[in-house]
């Protein structure tokens, strides 16, 4: 779609991380299509603008527009790439609240992944893992951790082989309620429905996503609990599979433990004939011994 060149430099200087760049072109362009324009002209961007400030929050938006008249570009503050420097067969990926936050953030990605990285460096897997490998290593030959803000995980926790992401438990308080409708239109899996001006929460399809929690403008919808969900065995390729859940919302403290419990299974069941991966381990004995060695440790 064609830009008049006002509106692109106004959404050139939108203070927005680079990987929602381009979203928000994407996304003028759509207002612009809303508003029969066959350009994209400067009041489709001021929508757009007001629309993603509304979004981020005014704090959100002065860390990024600090960093950019720092001359700090998001590679430079990057996170991910310091924790994945250097030789190691082991992965840390981040969701992309590394960068600034994310409102729907219910765990700190940025701490979570340094605390990771430390643990890993003290279990020394890169060298079992090296002494496992039946073959020259590969970027595959990596054990991977995944962590996200939050349950919408825009990493892959699910699917990596061990994954945490931020979980909370809504309930509905006694507080008055104004039946706006933000949190039955914020709640991905449309589980949310009001009675008698209340709104009603089916618990057995409930995501743990916090999404609802976090729009609420009185305080009807408040956590129960927040913590975070670990999962361990997920396989993202030919023989993909979800990590087998082994915390739904527990304390964050409780993933060093698993990781060490993980790193403990590599050790003593990792087969040294053929090429193995994590994966296929839980597959083949379960998470039994995970839990095992976290009752004996505790």
């Amino acid at each position: 779609m064609k830009w008049e060149h006002e509106a692109r430099q106004v959404v050139d200087a939108i203070p927005v991380h680079e990987i929602i760049k381009n979203m928000v072109i994407i996304y003028a362009e759509k207002i612009a299509r809303k508003n029969k324009h066959s350009v994209v002209e400067l009041q489709d961007v001021i929508e757009t603008r007001d629309a993603y400030f509304e979004w981020f929050g005014q704090a959100k938006i002065d860390k990024i527009q600090k960093a950019r008249e720092e001359g700090k570009s998001d590679e430079a503050i990057d996170p991910m790439i310091e924790l994945n420097k250097g030789p190691a067969l082991y992965t840390i990926e981040l969701c992309h609240s590394r960068f600034f936050g994310c409102d729907r953030d219910l765990i700190n990605v940025r701490e979570v992944g340094k605390k990771v990285k430390e643990k890993m460096e003290q279990l020394h897997i890169t060298d079992i893992l090296a002494d496992k490998a039946c073959e020259p290593l590969m970027p595959h030959s990596t054990l991977t951790v995944s962590i996200s803000g939050c349950a919408n995980a825009c990493t892959a926790p699910e699917s990596r082989d061990v994954g945490v992401h931020g979980t909370a438990i809504p309930m509905v308080t006694d507080i008055e309620c104004s039946q706006c409708g933000k949190c039955a239109h914020a709640c991905l899996d449309r589980i949310i429905h009001y009675e008698n001006g209340k709104p009603v929460i089916n618990e057995d399809f409930c995501a743990l996503c916090g999404n609802c929690i976090q729009v609420c403008p009185t305080g009807t919808i408040q956590a129960k609990k927040k913590g975070c969900r670990i999962m361990v065995g997920g396989y993202f390729g030919k023989w993909a599979r979800y990590g087998d859940e082994i915390y739904k919302v527990t304390e964050e403290s409780k993933l060093y433990p698993v990781l060490e419990a993980c790193v403990d299974l590599v050790k003593k069941e990792w087969n040294e004939q053929h090429e193995d991966h994590f994966s296929r381990i839980v597959k083949r004995i379960g998470v039994e011994p995970i839990h095992d060695y976290i009752r004996k440790k505790a």
